[in-house]
């Protein structure tokens, strides 16, 4: 078959958008006849944003980032900054700080470390980002997080153009 008899094309702002035009195929299996459907598949994802007012923690615990961009699947909690896990798979994980000097985290999963990021001072103070991610594999109800050690204060901040995120989501 050629390229012309599969799809159509139409211009649209100076750029080719091709479409197939060929009837989707039947499942030969299938009692009914109809068209195969794929299987729905979940969507677990979230992007959270550490406040403002949270900027420069002194504890050493879990780093709770409270203002939610996306929650697909309701995996995030803001009231315990841990993410925990609705359906299980292979997720990736990202963490990305602003700091202007030391910071020291990790992704844990279940409390074990499973990544982990030290950044000190630079001579001249710039902002610098950190970031630090894995992919992990999880079962429902396993629990990821960030959590901040080390003694004293952490130099990690976020303002109104410059952000500390924590992001996952799955994968398959």
């Amino acid at each position: 078959m050629s390229l012309t008899n599969l799809y159509s094309e139409t211009e649209l702002n100076n750029s080719i958008v091709f479409w197939n035009t060929e009837p989707k195929p039947t499942n030969p299996d299938s009692t009914e006849g109809g068209p195969e459907s794929p299987k729905p598949r979940k969507i677990v994802a979230f992007t959270a944003k550490l406040n403002i007012c949270d900027s420069y923690p002194t504890h050493s615990s879990i780093l709770k980032f409270a203002n939610v961009l996306v929650n697909e699947g309701d995996g995030y909690s803001t009231h315990t900054g841990k993410f925990n896990c609705p359906l299980a798979g292979l997720y990736h994980f990202t963490l990305h700080m602003s700091t202007y000097g030391r910071a020291q985290c990790s992704i844990l999963k279940n409390g074990q470390r499973v990544v982990s990021a030290y950044h000190t001072s630079l001579p001249d103070k710039c902002c610098q980002v950190v970031s630090i991610g894995s992919v992990i594999e999880l079962t429902e109800g396993d629990q990821v997080w960030v959590n901040l050690w080390g003694p004293t204060r952490h130099d990690i901040f976020a303002t109104e153009d410059n952000d500390t995120v924590f992001v996952g989501f799955l994968l398959a």
